[in-house]
């Protein structure tokens, strides 16, 4: 779908029609998104469609991050990955004051202090080796240390949310199965998302994507700007084109054409 046609309109038409015409119990369905405001935005136009719906009646209907959160105070046995229920959540900032407390306690040696949060994702994500390095250092250290840390201080990190929840809905006997999984600016979907998304589904689970991939801004986190593609080939899903902007003027519409090579901005 291409910027200002309607995306999150479609969006919230699929949702209606599932509940009202189809007798989805929305309960049943989960809505992911990336960001707060566009969850928000979401329930706020489901309240308007309806002014008797609460949040309750909305349980999984938000951010990635979010619902994932919710699950694991709700309805996941968070014993099992090592933490506590009433878990609280670290953020960045923090992780990296306790990632530098550690170094200083322990006496490691980690090259790039003044990128250890970096370091910490691209060793989260597989990558042993940063910058110019030509051999590793006490990072591998640091990350036991701080999974240790954060489990005897009862805190996941947003990455944690995610890891942990996909994890425990694999368990058996699974706490939860949604009807309908509803996703939101999926261009934006890296492989732990996608892993995530997998973990709630059955084979009876049903699927609905909007995005646009020219809009992909977290290349540099994993999303690839083929996951609709990729992603209806493995599924055998229907591939639809919201191809109208009804939001931009014609002159942002003929730059975006000349920058984008593609006549259907």
């Amino acid at each position: 779908a291409q910027v200002g046609s309607g995306k999150t309109t479609v969006l919230i038409a699929k949702v209606w029609y599932l509940h009202q015409t189809c007798g989805v119990p929305l309960r049943d369905m989960v809505v992911l998104t990336f960001t707060n405001k566009a969850a928000g935005e979401i329930r706020a136009r489901m309240r308007e469609a309806d002014p008797k719906l609460t949040e309750a009646d909305m349980p999984w209907f938000g951010t990635f991050h979010g619902v994932a959160l919710r699950m694991l105070q709700e309805l996941l046995p968070v014993e099992k990955v090592g933490y506590c229920p009433g878990f609280s959540v670290i953020d960045p900032d923090e992780l990296h004051a306790m990632a530098a407390g550690l170094i200083v306690e322990h006496g490691l040696t980690v090259r790039y202090p003044n990128s250890l949060q970096n370091r910490i994702e691209a060793w989260r994500a597989g990558r042993t080796l940063y910058g110019n390095m030509k051999k590793s250092d006490d990072m591998g250290r640091l990350w036991e240390l701080l999974q240790e840390k954060k489990r005897a201080a009862n805190r996941m990190d947003f990455d944690d949310l995610i890891a942990h929840c996909t994890a425990l809905l694999r368990e058996q006997p699974r706490p939860y199965t949604p009807q309908w999984i509803l996703l939101d600016e999926f261009q934006d979907s890296d492989a732990k998302l996608l892993d995530f998304v997998e973990a709630l589904r059955t084979e009876e689970t049903r699927v609905f994507a909007v995005g646009d991939p020219n809009q992909v801004i977290y290349s540099w986190r994993g999303s690839d700007l083929h996951v609709f593609r990729d992603f209806a080939k493995a599924n055998r899903a229907t591939l639809l084109s919201l191809p109208v902007n009804y939001r931009s003027t014609g002159t942002i519409l003929d730059a975006a054409r000349s920058l984008l090579g593609d006549a259907s901005v």
